[in-house]
C-alpha cells in the first residue's frame, strides 16, 4: 500500500507532536522544579526523589518518542 501526502503537512503534524511532547515533559519538570531530565531521573534513581519514580519513567518515554520524532522530522527535510 502506498500512502502520499503533502510533505508540509507532515512536517506540521511532526513539529505539533514535537511541541506537544515538550510540554509534557517541561509540565514534569516543573511539578518538580527541576530544568532537565536527568536530574529528576537522577533524583528518583538515588532516592532524593522518591516519590518521583513514576514521572521519571514517565520522563524516559517522553525524551523516547520525542528523539524518534526528531528523527522523522530530519528525514523529511
Amino acid at each position: 500500500m502506498t500512502i502520499t501526502f503533502d510533505p508540509e503537512i507532515a512536517r506540521d503534524l511532526i513539529e505539533t507532536k514535537l511541541r506537544v511532547l515538550n510540554e509534557k515533559i517541561d509540565e514534569i519538570l516543573s511539578k518538580w522544579n527541576l530544568s532537565s531530565i536527568e536530574e529528576l531521573i537522577e533524583g528518583a534513581r538515588t532516592g532524593k526523589l522518591p516519590e518521583a519514580e513514576d514521572d521519571a519513567i514517565d520522563l524516559q518515554n517522553l525524551r523516547d518518542k520525542r528523539s524518534q520524532i526528531e528523527k522523522l522530522l530530519i528525514g523529511l527535510q
